[in-house]
């Protein structure tokens, strides 16, 4: 352990300067004893002390006092602690303090995670520099069920006596993929919500987010009738003109053609879960600013059966989680028109499933997603039919939560449907 870090490990950091101390060297010829060399003087050092504790107190006291702010819509205080000198960064925290206060968050707070050493940092902004990953935990009144919690990472210096931010982006690096790309930290937003539902649109883009909205409210009620009446979560819309936000990158040629929207992950403490415990679960919905006119009450409805089914696990085949969606997309739906499924299950069946010799793997079904699909869907077409809807939510409550393996999967199959999963394939065959 370096001399710093085990001083910092009790308490204090000294940081010293000033020059080569005056004294003597020893040098060797080769052999025999080393004889004394004389070194030139120079000033003594000096010694500053940090005291990391009473640092890390003060940066706590900011945190907090910027997750206030954002609560109680105070901008004066959220900019507080934001370094007047630097403009950039100063509008930057203006217009996310605009976004951040449109959301409704019902709880919110920045915890420290872990600060950082980076000895070129002290070198460029001075021994006072604190660089600390940090996490915001938060929960969105009527969208979060449990507590959402994102990465971030601040680095302050102490000036004229108190600590100030100075900047909020040089750890992105090394976070997370995806992270402090969340829809209010992508420049100018407007948002708009109902009681369980909420649209994240470009700054005026007023009668987009009223139409997104409408569709959204129709999906929510889609997703508790057709499949989960405990569901109290709600679906939040992130269309916005970036094409990387969150996990959802758009950039991709794949992902840009294949993808109108994706129910993208969060780190979510659930009901029941104490605050340090949580699971990653689909939640809010990206939609590809490509096909963003294409988003309707059927497409939201798909993505918000994962938000609803996030709660249960992520063990579930992909098949299942996938087809279950689509299942929940087709079915008849308040404002939309009805479709032809007997139709729709004539032509997968011909044009998809009948060349199939197994169901698709979770590794290769994203990579057919234009036939696996529809697969998905008419195995759990098949399983509603034969079975019952009743089933097919015992069968996918108990594969997300243990289906981690295909041994598992089969024992959960044959427990509640009588056949393992290359079994069921038979069945289908003969259909």
């Amino acid at each position: 352990m370096g001399r710093r870090a085990w001083l910092a490990a009790a308490g204090v950091v000294v940081v010293v300067g000033g020059g080569v101390a005056g004294g003597v060297a020893l040098h060797s010829r080769g052999s025999g004893t080393p004889e004394p060399v004389a070194v030139v003087s120079a000033p003594r050092p000096t010694a500053v002390q940090v005291d990391v504790t009473a640092q890390s107190a003060a940066v706590d006291t900011i945190l907090k006092r910027r997750a206030a702010a954002v609560l109680e819509n105070n901008e004066a205080q959220f900019l507080a602690d934001v370094d007047p000198k630097n403009k950039l960064l100063l509008a930057k925290q203006m217009v996310l303090f605009e976004n951040l206060v449109q959301f409704g968050f019902v709880k919110l707070d920045y915890l420290q995670d872990r600060p950082q050493f980076e000895q070129g940092l002290l070198d460029k902004y001075g021994p006072t520099t604190y660089l600390v990953s940090v996490v915001m935990s938060y929960q969105i009144g009527g969208i979060d069920d449990g507590l959402v919690k994102a990465p971030l990472g601040y680095m302050f210096v102490q000036r004229g006596g108190r600590y100030l931010l100075i900047n909020d982006t040089y750890l992105d690096s090394s976070l997370p993929f995806g992270a402090h790309k969340e829809a209010w930290d992508v420049g100018p937003v407007l948002v708009r919500r109902s009681a369980r539902a909420l649209v994240v649109v470009e700054q005026g883009k007023t009668q987009l987010a009223k139409s997104i909205l409408t569709e959204a409210e129709s999906a929510v009620r889609a997703v508790n009738k057709l499949w989960s009446a405990n569901w109290r979560g709600g679906g939040l819309v992130i269309a916005l003109d970036d094409r990387r936000v969150r996990i959802a990158d758009y950039t991709k040629p794949k992902d840009a053609e294949d993808f109108l929207a994706t129910a993208t992950f969060v780190y979510r403490t659930l009901p029941g879960e104490v605050q340090s415990e949580g699971t990653f679960g689909g939640a809010y919905v990206v939609v590809n600013p490509r096909y963003r006119d294409e988003l309707d009450a059927r497409v939201l409805a798909h993505e918000f059966t994962h938000v609803a089914t996030a709660q249960y696990g992520v063990d579930a085949p992909v098949w299942m989680v996938e087809g279950t969606a689509e299942y929940i997309e087709q079915l008849p739906m308040q404002g939309e028109r009805d479709l032809d499924l007997a139709r729709y299950r004539t032509m997968v069946r011909s044009k998809y499933f009948s060349k199939l010799k197994a169901l698709p793997t979770d590794e290769q079904f994203y990579d057919t997603v234009k036939s696996s699909y529809p697969v998905g869907w008419y195995v759990v077409d098949y399983i509603v039919d034969k079975y019952g809807a009743t089933k097919l939510a015992k069968v996918y409550k108990e594969l997300a939560r243990q289906g981690f393996s295909q041994n598992q999967r089969d024992l959960i199959f044959t427990a509640q449907l009588g056949r393992t999963e290359a079994q069921l394939f038979k069945d289908l065959q003969q259909r």
